[in-house]
């Protein structure tokens, strides 16, 4: 039964991720908690979630604008170190209900605010969204929501929208998988059970990156916002 749901787990979150460019983490952290310890949930999303956004960013290299990315991982980064340090000594389900109610906020925002850009430049809000991110991401793997509301209210169509998503994952992901390796949370049984989940979650990943293909800007705008808004309610409720 085990097998069956961590399968379930990282399939629907690959194909969420392949058509968003995030989600992951969020996805697939809410269905392994009921049935492992959170540390190890975190490390095994860890290291499939690295395999998944190299493939995500590999479909929209040639639309990475580094230029934008680099002011939200300047924080992310050491904020990753710190929520590493922070999965070790909080309850996780602080953290949890601190996620919900932040991507509750953003949407409602997004909701509010007018049509087009309502930020037009990166600083100092790309920080303080790499900030946030990079502990709720090193603690729990749940750091996308505060980058997606900064790039949704930057206004950006689809194609940005994704390649900085997944430049940004793709970078953290890296950082985060060596420090849990460092801190002996990922092991050698843990990366050997992430192994065996990595072709249904890639292959899943890549059928959301072909559903992605067909939508409109607007479409995927919704699409977002509404898997944003059942992931705080699973989040709050759970």
């Amino acid at each position: 039964m085990f097998d069956l749901w961590a399968l379930v787990a990282v399939v629907a979150s690959g194909l969420i991720t392949g058509i968003t460019g995030f989600g992951f983490g969020l996805i697939s952290m809410g269905l392994l908690v009921t049935m492992m310890p959170v540390t190890r949930a975190t490390a095994m999303v860890a290291i499939i979630t690295l395999v998944v956004t190299l493939l995500n960013l590999w479909t929209v290299r040639r639309e990475v604008r580094w230029r934008e990315t680099l002011p939200i991982l300047v924080t992310a980064l050491p904020a990753i170190a710190a929520g590493v340090w922070l999965l070790t000594v909080l309850d996780a389900r602080v953290l949890s209900i601190g996620v919900g109610v932040m991507i509750l906020a953003g949407c409602l925002g997004m909701i509010w605010t007018p049509k087009g850009a309502t930020i037009h430049r990166a600083f100092p809000w790309a920080t303080l969204a790499g900030l946030i991110g990079g502990l709720f991401g090193g603690a729990l793997g749940t750091g996308g929501p505060p980058v997606v509301f900064y790039e949704l209210l930057r206004g950006w169509d689809k194609s940005q929208s994704k390649s900085t998503l997944c430049a940004y994952f793709t970078v953290t992901s890296i950082w985060r998988v060596a420090l849990l390796t460092t801190r002996g949370v990922i092991t050698l049984e843990i990366a050997r059970a992430s192994a065996l989940l990595l072709i249904p979650a890639l292959a899943a990943t890549y059928l959301g990156i072909l559903v992605f293909r067909r939508m409109s800007t607007p479409v995927f705008r919704y699409t977002t916002l509404a898997l944003l808004v059942g992931l705080a309610a699973k989040l709050l409720i759970g």
